[in-house]
């Protein structure tokens, strides 16, 4: 039987395996560890469930650490390409990520993480859209870094020199991008959920959508 062919679009989740003390260490810090893993597990499946929603894409599961498969598949559920980053810092697990994606064939890559729950199927559409006018889109945190990335072919220039996790991820970013002539769509800003604070208020607007349903 002949393979289907490969879509042309591709979304890349990066995921950290589900253990105990090693995810969410800074709402483990205000919560606790249980609280952090469960809110861990909750956010991984909340992504997961929007980036499910979109038609003729790949999803794979970029995960860490290597030696974890089993455990994240447990989590995530075996219908998805799993695969392990590579060593480095997050812009070289991201670049190699995308470059894995482009390489198999897809021309447009989204990559987002687990920690925006108010990243939905529809902005996910709308990014792959930015991708037909810009080589590069972006999703703002409020955090000052973002919760999302795509692009239609690797652009190492982007991810070179970038303090991540600060305030400046962002605008190192587009700095760079400026200066290397590459464009850049920008989406909408969205919450990431770090803090305690970030964890009740989106539970807490999740509990009115619901109750307005």
């Amino acid at each position: 039987m002949p393979q289907a062919p490969t879509p042309n679009r591709a979304i890349v989740v990066l995921a950290r395996a589900p253990e105990l003390g090693r995810v969410k260490t800074r709402l483990a810090r205000e919560l606790g560890e249980a609280a952090a893993l469960a809110a861990h597990r909750e956010l991984g499946a909340w992504a997961f469930a929007a980036a499910s929603g979109l038609a003729d894409c790949e999803i794979v599961v970029s995960y860490t650490p290597p030696d974890r498969e089993a455990l994240v598949r447990a989590w995530l559920g075996g219908a998805r390409g799993y695969e392990p980053q590579v060593d480095g810092d997050l812009g070289g697990r991201m670049l190699a990520a995308i470059t894995n994606r482009c390489a198999a064939g897809a021309g447009k890559v989204l990559m987002i993480g687990t920690d925006c729950p108010e990243l939905g199927a529809d902005l996910l559409e709308t990014a792959f859209g930015k991708l037909d006018r810009a080589d590069a889109v972006l999703g703002p945190a409020a955090d000052g870094g973002y919760y999302l990335v795509g692009m239609t072919r690797p652009i190492p220039e982007l991810f070179q020199g970038v303090p991540w996790s600060t305030p400046a991820t962002l605008s190192v970013t587009l700095e760079h991008a400026a200066a290397a002539r590459v464009r850049v769509a920008l989406l909408e800003q969205r919450r990431d959920v770090d803090t305690a604070a970030d964890w009740a208020a989106w539970r807490a607007a999740r509990g009115a959508a619901a109750a307005a349903d």
